[in-house]
């Protein structure tokens, strides 16, 4: 556990949401609003009882009821009470929200040429750019990590925010983001005021651990010996 009022010790369990409808019909989904699929809510159990017994200081989540739904699986195992935080939503697609890849490349052809090059300062159908979603983020998760010094939190939200927020504490350009995997309820450990090793000037942020699907591979087997 971390040590207490120790702000370097302060450790954040940051959860991409269990599987929506909009994951499943492979669209991209943005800020639109959409429920978790019957995987996702098996997913969502699965994490919930990987996430019994430890001991965390707060939960907070996404206002989206992807991150919503799988955080109230969470709640019951935990005994804590979600907090939802705007701040914490999916990068905001704009006009691309909904749709699948084939059908923003027929509806936007010029911007979906453009989206190739994978400039993170571009707003997609006119909503976020990277960039713009990478202050947002950051900024919400440190103020999070603020509140609790030395404590250990956990946070539910989205994907590309996740992995945006990642990239930014490597201090990768975002441009890179697509390198890094974040599969749904895939936990990544982060000490986001912990002095880095080496140099004479050390940055602060560890990441502990990346994407770990430990509870998926658990219940796959689990089922797998029941139909034995």
């Amino acid at each position: 556990m971390p040590t207490a009022n120790d702000p370097a010790q302060t450790e954040l369990w940051l959860v991409r949401h269990a599987e929506s409808t909009g994951n499943k019909d492979g669209v991209l989904q943005g800020q639109q609003d959409q429920p978790l699929s019957p995987l996702g809510h098996l997913q969502a159990k699965l994490l919930a009882r990987r996430l019994q017994g430890q001991r965390f200081a707060a939960l907070y989540c996404s206002d989206l009821q992807r991150a919503r739904g799988t955080a109230q699986y969470v709640a019951q195992a935990t005994s804590l009470l979600p907090r939802p935080d705007q701040r914490l939503r999916e990068i905001d697609c704009g006009a691309w929200s909904g749709l699948t890849n084939e059908q923003i490349a027929a509806a936007f052809p010029e911007e979906w040429a453009a989206w190739h090059q994978r400039d993170p300062r571009m707003r997609r159908g006119g909503g976020e750019s990277y960039v713009d979603a990478g202050i947002r983020i950051t900024e919400a998760i440190e103020s999070i990590a603020v509140m609790h010094p030395g404590q250990r939190v956990l946070v539910i939200f989205h994907g590309a925010v996740l992995r945006i927020y990642l990239a930014t504490l490597l201090q990768l350009d975002l441009s890179l983001t697509w390198h890094l995997v974040v599969s749904n309820t895939g936990i990544c450990r982060v000490k986001p005021f912990e002095p880095a090793f080496g140099g004479t000037n050390p940055r602060v942020g560890h990441i502990v651990s990346m994407n770990d699907l430990a509870h998926l591979d658990q219940g796959a087997a689990a089922a797998a010996a029941a139909a034995r």
